[in-house]
């Protein structure tokens, strides 16, 4: 089993504030990081749970994706 961990930061895309997110991903797989650096730049802005559905989509595996928006902290795991 291969677990990667990042982070990186997004805006939001309801009021505008700067979110810092924390990125888990456990798998079978070897990914590159490079790869996982190319998919998380294309975050700019979005909806913390839309962000997970698509690094999910990505890369599989078990991953975890932590944030806290405005003093509530979303933790969303997929599968």
């Amino acid at each position: 089993m291969n677990k990667y961990k990042t982070e990186f930061f997004c805006f939001c895309p309801l009021n505008g504030i700067r979110v810092k997110y924390l990125l888990t991903i456990e798998t079978e797989k070897t990914i590159s990081v490079e790869d996982i650096i190319d998919e998380i730049t294309l975050y700019e802005r979005g909806l913390h749970e839309q962000i997970a559905d698509q690094l999910f989509k990505t890369f599989g595996g078990i991953q975890i994706l932590v944030a806290n928006h405005h003093g509530v902290t979303i933790e969303t795991t997929r599968p």
